[in-house]
């Protein structure tokens, strides 16, 4: 039973880092579209790190890695709205 378990608990893992990837593949793109290309590579850093640590495969070596990545904080966020155009004529000088 304890083998199923550990079986059930590894699929649970994998459905995560291939949820993880999808959505920083999904977040890359969305970067290259704004022509953000320092983002795109930071990105793409985390994704070969994700893939790296499928290869690794060892629940110990992400346990460990985990309360670090906690601790480091939250990186900088960037925000999908644009800001409004700035109107650039003058306001008092209309139908002269």
């Amino acid at each position: 039973m304890q083998q199923d378990d550990e079986k059930t608990e590894a699929q649970v893992a994998a459905e995560r880092r291939r949820a993880l990837r999808a959505s920083l593949e999904r977040e890359r793109d969305g970067y290259k579209t704004r022509g953000l290309d320092e983002r795109v590579h930071q990105v793409e850093e985390q994704i070969k790190l994700l893939d790296s640590d499928d290869s690794n495969d060892s629940d110990d070596a992400a346990a460990v890695d985990e309360p670090a990545e906690q601790q480091a904080g939250p990186g900088p966020v960037e925000t999908a709205v644009e800001s409004k155009p700035r109107r650039t004529a003058s306001r008092g000088k209309q139908g002269s």
